[in-house]
């Protein structure tokens, strides 16, 4: 009896521990904005590569309008253009943007809408989507083909999962609201691993550098990127279908004289 109560204090335990597992990894549906180059509905088969932005604290929330104040929805409402399709999903109140599994619903969706290149997608992010850029790529490190996080920061141990992608980090230096030494830990524990990262420590600039997103040297970079094996042929578009050629047959009744009669004395 007492070896019958002892399992159950050690199996009990490791269910709860497994359950709560579980409820962390759930999947969850956030709302959020797309956008698409103007000659989207020209570019026929084409596939396009995709930038994920995520927000800041302050456009947290259900009105899908806040994510538009700043940073690239912003500029892209302004007139800004781009070679990407643009996800801007918005992060409840409360939250951040690793508390939810959001991200497997959401590339699900567009994924189904969109003609997306899977080996062409890029993560970043302000403020707390800067934090958000450095703990996705981190959780998903073999989605993103390159990551620019801004004015974030992120654990240094996860360097050892960012070694093979490509990171362009900004951060102003009179930021008072994140530390720019954020920025600066996560660039030398990449560094030190000899990780392909690129630092703008802006030294004139404090926690608003939102007018990044309205310089296309970002984007430029971006597209160097690609998650394709190293000297595979590029190939943007979606393979063409087989061509089905359908021709009709017309078989004689039984009482028509025709070529196709049997003659049973030929047996």
């Amino acid at each position: 009896m007492r070896r019958i109560i002892l399992l159950l204090l050690i199996i009990c335990p490791l269910v709860c521990l497994q359950n709560k597992s579980e409820a962390q990894v759930q999947k969850s549906r956030y709302n959020y904005l797309t956008y698409v180059p103007e000659n989207y509905d020209s570019l026929k088969n084409e596939l396009l590569p995709v930038i994920f932005y995520l927000h800041g604290r302050s456009a947290s929330g259900t009105d899908l309008n806040r994510i538009r104040r700043y940073g690239l929805p912003y500029f892209l409402d302004k007139g800004k253009k781009l070679d990407f399709i643009v996800v801007a999903p918005q992060c409840p109140w409360g939250k951040n943007w690793a508390s939810d599994n959001w991200l497997d619903t959401i590339y699900s969706e567009i994924s189904a809408k969109y003609r997306i290149d899977p080996s062409r997608v890029y993560l970043t992010g302000m403020s707390l989507g800067g934090f958000g850029t450095w703990e996705l790529a981190n959780k998903y490190p073999h989605t993103f083909a390159a990551i620019a996080p801004l004015c974030g920061g992120g654990k240094t141990e996860w360097a050892n999962n960012l070694l093979h992608l490509p990171v362009w980090v900004f951060h102003g230096v009179k930021d008072r609201q994140v530390s720019v030494s954020r920025s600066d830990s996560m660039v030398k524990a990449l560094k030190d691993r000899e990780a392909l990262v690129v630092y703008s420590r802006l030294p004139d600039k404090g926690h608003d550098i939102h007018r990044v997103y309205n310089d296309d040297h970002l984007y430029e970079w971006f597209k160097g990127f690609t998650l394709r094996p190293f000297g595979e042929e590029e190939n943007n578009s979606l393979s063409p279908l087989p061509v089905i050629h359908v021709a009709e047959v017309k078989l004689p009744k039984p009482d028509e004289d025709s070529e196709l009669k049997l003659n049973r004395g030929h047996f």
